[in-house]
């Protein structure tokens, strides 16, 4: 990774940013209406998965700890060695290593059992666990060249708290002039499209709000963009920039117009978070 080792490890310890990281191939939410805690710490967490976040995959346990470095000097072990309805056996370790121009040496290590029909489902699931781990280092890769370009590029968790804000204030502004209210739903459809959540919550607002103005065109552009939202993302095909309005071209990127950028860098830093240090977690 082109991030150094400090930051990755930060980063591993956040929720947020493994939500991030598995989506879209696979969703993850807690069991038993448990809400997520902010960060990883030693312990089980018990954990419902849904496939492109459609197909359930019934529950898995997230057993984490953490094991000493071979080397003193080195990065601890990430160990989850939990186990599920179709798994046994889960048992992954991340490994980390500082390379000599500051870049990280990242190793996912998984080893698997399945529980039913282990003959033929622990090759499947070794299979299916080569390719989640593959999306998943991609997806470190991207965070890591964002964290390398600069602090203009927000964070997972910065970017959901931006973009909550930006639709809060488009809630708080009722008597606004719909062109007004329009921005901000616009913006915040900019800043989430990357993520399939906050892509999909952007699209709903625009629906709901195309409905109470009885704009039956943009109404009917919302559904249809609604429909596009999860084959965007699973197959990695996003427009950037684009606004979402049916008015223009779902497959069309953009360069958001001034306003936009305004909007969006104001609700960046008025959610900005402070970074969280190895071995420390935010309150």
């Amino acid at each position: 990774m082109s991030a150094p080792p400090d930051w990755v490890a930060a980063q591993l310890q956040s929720t947020a940013v493994f939500r991030h990281i598995t989506a879209p191939m696979v969703y993850f939410r807690p069991a038993q209406g448990r809400a997520w805690p902010s960060h990883w710490g030693p312990g089980e967490l018990p954990l419902r998965m849904r496939l492109l976040g459609v197909l359930p995959m019934g529950s898995q346990t997230v057993r984490v700890s953490l094991e000493p470095p071979e080397d003193p000097s080195g990065w601890p072990t990430l160990r989850d060695n939990g186990e599920g309805l179709l798994m046994r056996r889960w048992d992954h370790r991340i490994f980390l290593r500082a390379l000599p121009d500051g870049s990280t040496l990242y190793t996912d290590e998984i080893e698997v059992t399945a529980r039913h029909l282990p003959w033929l489902m622990t090759p499947l699931s070794t299979l299916f666990a080569h390719v989640f781990y593959r999306h998943r280092q991609r997806r470190w890769r991207q965070l890591a060249d964002q964290h390398a370009a600069g602090p203009a590029a927000p964070s997972p968790p910065n970017r959901q708290a931006a973009f909550d804000h930006l639709l809060a204030r488009f809630a708080s502004q009722p008597d606004a002039p719909p062109s007004e209210r329009w921005r901000w739903l616009e913006a915040a459809h900019v800043l989430g499209q990357n993520a399939l959540p906050l892509h999909w919550r952007s699209h709903t607002a625009m629906l709901r709000y195309a409905l109470a103005l009885g704009d039956a065109r943009e109404a009917t552009g919302q559904i249809a963009r609604l429909a596009l939202v999860p084959l965007g993302h699973l197959l990695a095909r996003l427009p950037q920039g684009n606004t979402g309005r049916s008015h223009v071209s779902a497959f069309r990127p953009m360069a958001p117009g001034a306003e936009l950028v305004e909007l969006i860098d104001r609700a960046l830093k008025d959610t900005a978070m402070r970074p969280v240090r190895p071995g420390h977690h935010a309150n």
